[in-house]
């Protein structure tokens, strides 16, 4: 895992992300958006934050009007998701292997999904708008020894998780299992079984992603390796669990959009945004619960 957060960080600060802004035009065409939001999808692939001071930015300015402020913001869903592959795949693949790309490729779909529909509004609500993307100018890639200097300090953080939060966790998820603890969960949560398709252990992982993603990709980790969940059932636990506990991202979610677009502003485009980002999740998961695999 740590060896992966290396890599990703390491492949980022060399600039291949850069080769994905071809995507931007065509993008721009459909959504009938301004070529200076074009740019904040750019950014996007880099950093998401950026790209939405970007186009609060041109929506102060009034180059931008509101609709398509809001249109362009939530149309960065797909390269927001996909930038996240430099802290989840690492984590996601010597944790979970294939289930966890799975996980990983679902979500992508769910924001490729939400930047479509934006995209197809904006075609209908905003007015055309001609096209003359300029890129960014390609800057001179840092030497090898330097590159990997800074890919090892932007990893530290994430060091630091996986020492203390995924080994404890891997430890206590397997005294868990010795002491039976999932068969008394599952006397204790019957009730709430009724409503859900999954068995007890799977809500478990739902419990984990209140504290975080980390502690929750360990313990599905844990309950995979064991063979007390199957592959279908962890996708399915955490897709649940990302709609179940996105009232407690809150806490991140408003400081960020808020001071970003300021509390009224940002009030708007956070629930809009977030509450068709569930609404997608959810039917993916009922695609997934009745796909046919295991």
């Amino acid at each position: 895992m740590i060896v992966g957060v290396v890599l990703v960080n390491l492949i980022s600060i060399l600039g291949y992300m850069n080769r994905l802004t071809w995507i931007a035009r065509p993008l721009i065409l459909i959504g009938h958006l301004h070529p200076e939001s074009g740019l904040s999808f750019i950014t996007a692939f880099a950093s998401p934050t950026a790209a939405n001071t970007m186009l609060m930015d041109l929506y102060q300015k009034g180059i931008i009007t509101k609709r398509e402020l809001f249109i362009a913001s939530m149309s960065n869903s797909f390269p927001a998701i996909l930038v996240h592959w430099r802290s989840m795949l690492p984590v996601l693949i010597p944790l979970l292997g294939h289930v966890g790309v799975i996980y990983f490729l679902l979500l992508v779909f769910v924001g490729l999904i939400k930047t479509a529909l934006v995209l197809i509004v904006g075609h209908f609500i905003l007015p055309f708008q001609s096209v003359q993307l300029t890129l960014f100018k390609k800057e001179p890639k840092p030497p090898l020894p330097d590159a990997f200097k800074q890919s090892l300090q932007k990893s530290i953080p994430m060091f630091k998780r996986i020492i203390f939060i995924t080994i404890p966790i891997t430890i206590i998820t397997f005294y868990l299992l010795h002491l039976h603890f999932f068969d008394y969960l599952s006397n204790w949560l019957s009730p709430i079984l009724h409503f859900l398709p999954l068995p007890p252990e799977a809500l478990s992982i739902i419990a984990a992603q209140f504290a975080g993603h980390l502690p929750a990709y360990t313990l599905a980790s844990n309950l995979l390796v064991a063979h007390v969940l199957t592959g279908k059932e962890i996708i399915l636990a955490l897709l649940v669990g990302t709609v179940l506990t996105s009232i407690t991202g809150l806490r991140y979610l408003i400081p960020y959009y808020w001071g970003i677009f300021g509390p009224k502003l940002g009030t708007q485009i956070m629930l809009v945004s977030q509450g068709l980002r569930q609404s997608i999740i959810l039917l993916i998961a009922i695609g997934v619960y009745w796909w046919p695999f295991n």
